[in-house]
């Protein structure tokens, strides 16, 4: 068995000498170029000599499971190689960085040397006053110093004019802490009475002021106001009034809380009175209430119309006042009547009366004057007289119309005339009937000359 051993390392030897390279038959190893490194002492490697590697700051040997070993050693093997490898430096890396009060890193999972890494508070705390969030891997492979980062987010002391904090006053106030404000007697609290100091330092809500406010709404006897005794009232609050019921409300029904001269706060107006109005039932002879109604009481107003030939005269709707009376006073119905009637070469028959206005219903008779007589449609009528009736709505039914005697035949034609041109007869023939019409006249005329002549 020791033969079989002896003769196994003879060949080994045999093997190795043949694998080594040529040129390489003492075991000797090569010189490698190492970037950011260096092999200590820097000689001949030869075979089972034992070399250091030297990696630069912030570098460590490839292999090396330590973060902060920076060198490594290594063998020459009788092959020409390096034991355990080729030899090389590579970028180191720090361990995780160091955890801080209430405050939170970036998800990064590899920290190479030169790698930074930034800070945030967390919700309620705040990045103290110049102190930077980030630290910095550093080639000796540890973190820059961070000192305390964050601190408890602070909100300034808030200023309430007017008013005063519950709670004693502080200078400045912690994320999370609570004040609550009162008024000053005369002032109302506009905005929430409660607020808190939120995580970026302001306070939420936001901090309230105190307003100016109208004192109570003046009480009337024998009714109220819609306002509360601890109702605050503000710029602009209304405040109504009712009364007891059978009385009626004199005034304003409502008065606000305003301001005249810009800074200080009053009430718009005098409370209104409760007392017992009733105005008489409103009577128009010959006219009536439009819709019917039996109760007046204090501002009823009531619409008036008149009966069929009577005409109102006065406001078509009256209102019941405070002191009992109706105003616009009561109107009246007057009968209605029709203008003394004028027709052209006509009189009237009757004229001794010397009426200038006619009642409804009432007929006069017309006559015409001497050379005329009454026409229909141009056609002569044999009558001497015409009659008309006064309407209800003050004019006349259709008044006659008187022209003058031997016109008829004139009139005719005229009417002829405008027919024509009212239904569309063709310009030719309506240039004939003109022509017609102009020799018709001037045969009239000559009529008139030769009577004249013949006088």
């Amino acid at each position: 068995m020791p033969v079989f051993l002896r003769r196994l390392g003879q060949l080994l030897a045999v093997v190795m000498l043949v694998l080594q390279p040529a040129g390489s038959l003492e075991g000797q190893c090569p010189v490698p170029d190492i970037p950011h490194g260096r092999l200590k002492p820097a000689q001949n490697f030869t075979y089972g000599s034992t070399v250091t590697l030297e990696c630069d700051a912030g570098y460590i040997p490839v292999g090396t499971s330590y973060v902060s070993v920076g060198t490594s050693t290594l063998r020459c093997m009788a092959s020409g190689r390096w034991y355990p490898r080729t030899p090389a430096c590579t970028l180191g890396h720090c361990p995780y960085p160091p955890a801080i009060d209430y405050a939170d890193r970036g998800p990064q999972s590899e920290f190479l040397v030169g790698t930074n890494v930034i800070y945030s508070c967390r919700s309620g705390y705040t990045l103290r006053p110049d102190v930077s969030p980030i630290t910095t891997c550093l080639t000796n492979f540890t973190w820059s110093a961070i000192p305390k980062l964050c601190q408890k987010a602070r909100c300034p002391s808030p200023v309430i004019l007017h008013g005063r904090e519950l709670s004693p006053r502080k200078a400045e106030y912690t994320f999370g802490q609570q004040v609550e404000f009162q008024c000053d007697l005369g002032y109302v609290l506009r905005g929430g009475q409660k607020i808190q100091c939120s995580s970026d330092g302001t306070w939420r809500p936001p901090v309230p002021y105190c307003d100016k406010e109208c004192g109570p709404p003046p009480k009337i006897a024998r009714g109220q106001h819609s306002g509360s005794r601890t109702e605050p009232f503000h710029y602009g609050a209304e405040v109504k009034y009712s009364c007891a019921q059978g009385l009626s409300l004199v005034g304003d029904e409502s008065i606000y809380c305003t301001s005249e001269d810009g800074v200080n706060l009053t009430w718009s107006g005098p409370a209104p009175e409760c007392k017992v109005v009733r105005c008489p039932k409103p009577v128009v002879q010959r006219g009536r209430m439009t819709p019917q109604r039996f109760t007046f009481p204090y501002g009823a107003a009531v619409p008036f119309s008149c009966d069929e030939g009577f005409v109102l005269r006065g406001d078509a709707e009256s209102r019941c006042l405070a002191d009992g009376a109706w105003h616009p006073p009561l109107p009246t119905c007057q009968p209605v009547l029709c203008p003394r009637p004028q027709v052209p070469n006509g009189r009237l028959k009757s004229t001794l009366d010397g009426k200038v206005w006619y009642p409804t219903n009432a007929t006069v008779t017309f006559e015409c004057l001497q050379g005329y007589h009454f026409s229909n449609d141009g056609n002569p009528s044999l009558e001497d007289s015409r009659t008309a009736t006064c309407l209800p709505d003050g004019s006349w039914t259709p008044l006659p119309t008187c022209k003058e005697e031997g016109d008829a035949d004139v009139c005719e034609e005229v009417h002829y005339i405008r027919t024509t041109f009212e239904c569309g007869v063709p310009i030719a023939e309506v240039k004939t009937l003109l022509e017609i019409q102009k020799l018709f006249l001037e045969i009239k005329k000559l009529k008139v000359e030769l009577g004249n002549l013949n006088e």
